[in-house]
């Protein structure tokens, strides 16, 4: 076990019973404790809302606490809703972030308030660095704090750095089973029932799985009966019509619910095609393929940084041949930077 706490997004209030888990956020919960050890589960809290008494009580006497990535880097940044420089001033904890991105979203990305800037400036006065995922991000923050530049230090994503990619092993050629991730929001559907409409017609032979991320409605008996009376899929919702395609296609539909549980799904299937950055970051991670499509410019910032072609569903086959030891190549470089942060947390 570390000696730290972490908020991390993974976990969702009681507040907010409408939000949906997010298997890729406890993919970076798991991506920090392999640079920083195991947190103990009682010292693991939601960044999503402030701490109640008792969440408090079980920060007391912790020195560090780590702010756990995603995309939380909006125009309104703090450390939990409610919480100012000023309050954070007069804690005797130093909140520090840990591969923080963009929001990804322009509209969440217009420019700081000036309460975020105060709330920045007050983590790194107790700070040597801070830690975030990608150059887009790093360009943000120098123009907004350019009197910071150098503190903030481009880590990447830890759900990149596992030991496959890590140590020169060959990028898999295997191609018996592909996963299909899916960003089910605005709109999605050209992109995403492309996907699985390329993959179909590519990887006939294979097995194919569909693999969300979020769940955000269940299985309906209308949806169900579906399978059988395609006219009724026109009463479906996108997202169940986007199941019901992919059922069509031959795909098997999969929701492990769990990061561990889909991380675990992930060890048994070959190659990745889809929307979803960290089961993409994953995949690259343990040395299998991934082709990412463009959701928001959260994908743009890892696309720069590793240098991987950003796709569409009529560009996969122009990229199948992409040469992936460029982002691995990439990858060392800021798994080197990312050595260094962690480091300067144990120096104070």
């Amino acid at each position: 076990m570390n000696d730290f706490a972490i908020l991390s997004p993974y976990l969702i209030p009681a507040s907010m019973p409408k939000k949906k888990v997010n298997v890729g956020d406890g993919f970076i919960l798991r991506g920090i404790e392999r640079q920083l050890g195991q947190f103990s589960p009682s010292r693991i809290l939601t960044g999503r809302s402030a701490p109640d008494p008792s969440d408090l009580a079980r920060l007391a006497g912790v020195r560090t606490v780590i702010l756990g990535g995603a995309n939380q880097l909006d125009d309104r940044f703090c450390v939990w809703p409610g919480l100012t420089a000023e309050q954070m001033r007069k804690m005797p904890t130093r909140f520090v972030p840990f591969a923080i991105g963009i929001n990804g979203l322009a509209m969440h990305n217009q420019g700081f308030s000036a309460a975020a800037l105060e709330v920045l400036r007050a983590i790194h006065e107790r700070v040597e660095y801070s830690s975030w995922r990608c150059p887009i991000t790093l360009r943000v923050l120098e123009a907004a704090l350019p009197d910071l530049k150098g503190r903030f230090l481009m880590t990447g994503c830890p759900v990149l750095y596992d030991a496959p990619l890590l140590e020169e092993r060959p990028f898999s050629t295997a191609e018996a089973s592909v996963a299909v991730t899916v960003t089910e929001r605005d709109d999605f559907w050209q992109r995403e029932a492309g996907t699985l409409r390329y993959v179909a017609e590519r990887f006939r032979k294979a097995r194919k799985f569909l693999v969300l991320h979020q769940v955000f409605d269940r299985i309906s008996a209308l949806e169900r009966s579906a399978d059988g009376w395609p006219v009724l899929g026109a009463l479906l919702n996108r997202r169940a019509r986007l199941r019901l395609l992919a059922r069509r296609l031959g795909f098997e539909i999969v929701a492990p619910g769990t990061a561990d549980a889909t991380l675990a799904f992930y060890k048994g299937v070959d190659l990745h095609f889809g929307s979803r950055l960290h089961a993409h970051l994953h995949f690259l991670s343990q040395a299998k393929r991934s082709w990412l499509t463009y959701v928001d410019d959260r994908m743009a910032g890892f696309s720069e940084a590793l240098g991987f072609p950003l796709c569409t569903p009529e560009t996969f086959d122009r990229h199948r041949g992409f040469d992936f030891d460029i982002c691995r190549n990439a990858a060392v470089g800021s798994h080197a930077t990312m050595q260094e942060f962690v480091r300067s947390l144990v120096r104070v």
